[in-house]
């Protein structure tokens, strides 16, 4: 799956109307589906109503800070990435703000490529993360699928040898040729001896396709 096929919910709480429509506009993109709120009050009963994957919030805000959306933002999803925008920067909120676990501090006035960068970085990451879960998922799929047909092959493999050999009266079938191949001295219970057994047939089926 591409990057540019990954759906990304964003949300923007910022309480300046401009900036939040010119943020919304800015940075809308086909996979990305975002919603904006004018406070952090707003936002957090967004945040409690679904997760977001990605979080853009002013600093200080009416009703509730950026530091308490950010914190809503981890609870409710916690993986979610929270941008904290601010006009009032200082050493204290940047490590509040870190300490909470922002991905990004953007001071303003900032140019709008900027925070485009820091976005776009944002939805790589958690592309990578996603495509790794699903790799992942995968990988157990295909497990589970190989433990199964391992299963299945070594239960017909017991009943194969289990069955009583034909009367000596009777034809030979292809099947018999074929396992009068094996030596006589195979443990085919045994794990080793089993192997080296199959691969002799494996022989055996090439030699038979090329019509020796």
């Amino acid at each position: 799956i591409p990057l540019s096929s990954e759906i990304f919910r964003m949300l923007i709480a910022e309480d300046d109307d401009s900036l939040r429509d010119i943020l919304r506009e800015v940075l809308q993109k086909p996979n990305r589906v975002i919603q904006a709120y004018k406070d952090g009050q707003e936002a957090i009963g967004a945040l409690r109503q679904s997760p977001f994957d990605i979080v853009i919030t002013d600093l200080r805000m009416s009703g509730a800070d950026g530091l308490q959306v950010l914190q809503e933002a981890k609870r409710s999803h916690p993986d979610s990435i929270v941008i904290i925008m601010t006009g009032y920067a200082s050493l204290d909120s940047a490590i509040s703000a870190i300490r909470g676990g922002a991905y990004d501090y953007i001071r303003k006035p900032f140019k709008v490529d900027e925070l485009e960068v820091i976005v776009h970085n944002a939805c790589e990451k958690i592309f990578l993360v996603r495509e790794n879960q699903r790799l992942l998922q995968r990988l157990q799929e295909t497990m589970t699928e190989m433990k199964k047909m391992r299963q299945i092959w070594d239960e017909n493999l017991n009943r194969l040898f289990d069955t009583p050999p034909p009367s000596p009266e009777g034809p030979l079938s292809e099947m018999d040729v074929t396992l009068k191949q094996i030596p006589p001295d195979y443990d085919l219970r045994r794990k080793d001896f089993r192997e080296r057994a199959l691969q002799e047939l494996d022989k055996l089926i090439r030699l038979r396709r090329e019509g020796s």
